[in-house]
């Protein structure tokens, strides 16, 4: 019997989630090997900016010029971890039309443009995966798109933003004012060093838009999704909405 073909990957991006990227791939190699019925291999990492990186992988996997990566023939999987618009679309429609799979969780992208990603994909014969774009730890977005394609659904209902959960719970149930609950979550690692996107209800409104799109079969984009952060929100409001039930 043949050995199964080994896959290339590509990751574009090596912040503080695309090193446990790639950390995943190197320390599960060989279980991700067995689930996939073929062996993974890191052709290249893209970044920004070159230097040293303590991060286990040869120097020369690293490269600046990312849009030779994508194009590369023996990449197989691009694994997109850049986030943002720009250069991120541009490299995931590159790396479709170069016959690459993509993965993404890139929200802001796939809020703003998603049917320009999903066509891209259709033509190349391609998969385009973004299940942790939203609610990364449930599946939400594949039963969307396959299991509930057939049904009509009537509304989605839901908390997708961790760190505005956890300011108002903690205002809610300590009585801390909205900076000191935001402030402990920094400390814990819930927020941000910048939350802005979070508490300004810039990543809940790309979330719902992204929902909003599969349910309901319809582009719909962050700017169409009405947003009111949390950051006016005061502790005296919490109690009257307490009292107000």
């Amino acid at each position: 019997m043949s050995r199964a073909r080994t896959l290339g990957v590509a990751l574009l991006g090596c912040g503080a989630v695309g090193s446990e990227v790639m950390r995943l791939l190197l320390d599960q190699a060989d279980e991700l090997a067995v689930r996939i019925g073929a062996p993974l291999e890191l052709r290249g990492i893209a970044v920004r900016r070159p230097g040293r990186r303590d991060v286990g992988v040869p120097a020369e996997l690293f490269t600046t010029d990312a849009d030779a990566l994508v194009a590369r023939s023996d990449v197989d999987l691009v694994v997109e971890l850049i986030g943002g618009i720009e250069p991120a679309r541009t490299l995931i429609v590159s790396a479709l039309a170069h016959g690459s799979s993509v993965v993404t969780a890139n929200k802001a992208l796939l809020a703003e443009d998603a049917a320009l990603l999903f066509e891209a994909a259709e033509k190349a014969d391609r998969d385009l995966w973004f299940e942790a774009a939203v609610a990364g730890a449930i599946p939400i977005l594949r039963p969307l798109r396959e299991s509930l394609a057939g049904d009509r659904v009537q509304r989605v209902l839901g908390i997708v933003n961790g760190t505005t959960n956890f300011v108002l719970d903690r205002m809610s149930t300590t009585g801390a004012g909205f900076i000191e609950a935001l402030e402990e979550a920094q400390r814990l690692g819930f927020a941000e060093a910048d939350p802005t996107a979070d508490v300004d209800g810039f990543d809940a409104a790309a979330k719902a838009a992204i929902l909003a799109s599969l349910a309901f079969h319809t582009r719909v984009t962050s700017a169409d999704v009405h947003r009111e952060g949390i950051s006016a929100v005061s502790a005296a409001d919490v109690t009257s909405a307490e009292q107000l039930g």
